[in-house]
């Protein structure tokens, strides 16, 4: 597991439970310094990232098997501004929030200065070639390649091109909780590669789904612009006040530990 090797290189950050869920209290420039710093490192491990909002945290929470996929990972950053306002609530609020298509962008800027090798994979076969040669020609010192999201996690000519391929950074936008089973249960194929799960950022780097606003971004109010341009998203945003149940309930079970003396002493 990569963390062990953060570790010992003394790349360590603050962890901030939430739900179960060990998210790192860093922010988007700190996250791409440690991206930065485990490119420099000659080793075969990989490193493997999480983008967690309150879906992935909730889900995560109520489903073990998921818990234990993206508790592998080596960085859990808290991608919705539900994941800060929880660390709030639960007194050890978090720096920042990291959008997961800003982390993105950032590393694809820092794999076009070194001209690395980026595979895309997820969405539908059409936005992920829009994807690719839109990205192509914003980073021109990149060679990418992709492949499209409609395969099962173990599908092996999916994953032998992603093999032949040899990539420095892979994108997964398959959607929770299909992207970080795909990297928990392949990464042992490659050697120091970094993994992302994306969700939907392919749609927006495509030109297919418009980010909000500037006013919606400074607000942390993106999340109720991609419900008003897209009301599929209803369904899922009543995850939401579940998440903030939970939240509650843990914020209880701490207040309320009958062994927290013993663990202060510690």
């Amino acid at each position: 597991m990569t963390y062990e090797l953060l570790k010992n290189n003394d790349i360590t950050t603050p962890i901030c439970d939430v739900l179960g869920v060990p998210f790192n209290d860093i922010t988007n420039d700190e996250a791409l310094a440690i991206i930065k710093q485990f490119d420099s490192l000659n080793t075969h491990d990989n490193l493997f990232i999480v983008t967690a909002n309150p879906e992935i945290a909730y889900m995560a929470h109520k489903n073990e098997s998921y818990m234990t996929r993206i508790s592998m990972a080596d960085l859990i950053v808290p991608d919705g501004i539900g994941i800060i306002k929880a660390s709030k609530q639960l007194g050890r609020p978090m720096k920042a929030r990291v959008p997961g298509i800003e982390l993105m962008e950032g590393m694809l800027e820092v794999a076009n200065r070194d001209h690395k090798k980026v595979f895309l994979l997820g969405s539908s076969k059409k936005t992920v070639k829009k994807c690719k040669k839109k990205l192509s020609v914003q980073f021109p010192n990149i060679t990418f390649k992709s492949k499209h999201g409609y395969k099962e996690i173990d599908d092996q000519k999916t994953l032998q091109k992603l093999k032949d391929f040899e990539p420095d950074y892979v994108f997964v936008a398959m959607g929770f909780p299909k992207q970080e089973s795909f990297i928990y249960f392949n990464q042992h194929h490659f050697k120091h590669t970094v993994f992302m799960g994306v969700g939907g950022s392919f749609d927006v780097f495509s030109g297919n789904v418009r980010r909000a606003p500037e006013l919606f971004i400074k607000l942390n109010l993106e999340w109720l612009y991609r419900i008003m341009t897209d009301f599929k998203r209803f369904k899922r945003a009543t995850t939401i006040p579940m998440f903030m149940l939970e939240v509650r309930k843990q914020m209880f079970n701490e207040k309320y530990d009958p062994y927290k003396h013993l663990k202060e002493k510690e």
